[in-house]
């Protein structure tokens, strides 16, 4: 690039997808069909839509430790084969939820373990969003609500 008198150093790219390319998103999903192998190996659930991916299983309330672990396990390979095909786990955005019911014994919310994501912690929170929406830890959309209200 030039720009007045100064000239940008030549950087060469080996793998790219235009943003807002016509294929974009049919190359991505092709690029990342195998992440639901990894997933697969860990016994646990994965939803993916663009590049929003959620894992979840179900569990009773005294196997909660155990859920813990197989989840930061499948994260841990999920974040390697990420690293392998030059795609990152970001650990900022990663947000986790235990749910349960509110009428039941079962910890909800950031009343459950954290789980660790290499050198990082993730807290277990009392809400998240998923593709724009507010879940609360008891399945209600009383967050949503108040959210889309004000």
């Amino acid at each position: 690039m030039i720009y007045g008198d100064n000239t940008s150093s030549t950087v060469s790219i080996t793998c790219l997808v235009p943003q807002v390319s016509v294929l974009g998103p049919r190359l991505f999903i092709s690029y990342t069909a195998d992440l639901a192998d990894v997933v697969e190996k860990h016994d646990v659930n994965l939803h993916v839509y663009a590049d929003d991916t959620q894992l979840y299983l179900k569990f009773f309330c005294d196997e909660m430790t155990f859920a813990a672990t197989r989840l930061e396990h499948c994260l841990t390979d999920v974040s390697h084969w990420m690293s392998t095909n030059r795609l990152k786990l970001n650990s900022e955005k990663t947000e986790l939820i235990w749910v349960g019911s509110r009428y039941g014994d079962t910890p909800l919310g950031s009343c459950g373990p954290s789980l660790q994501l290499g050198t990082d912690t993730v807290a277990a929170s009392d809400h998240v969003r998923i593709l724009g929406v507010t879940i609360s830890s008891d399945l209600s959309l009383d967050k949503h609500v108040s959210n889309v209200a004000n």
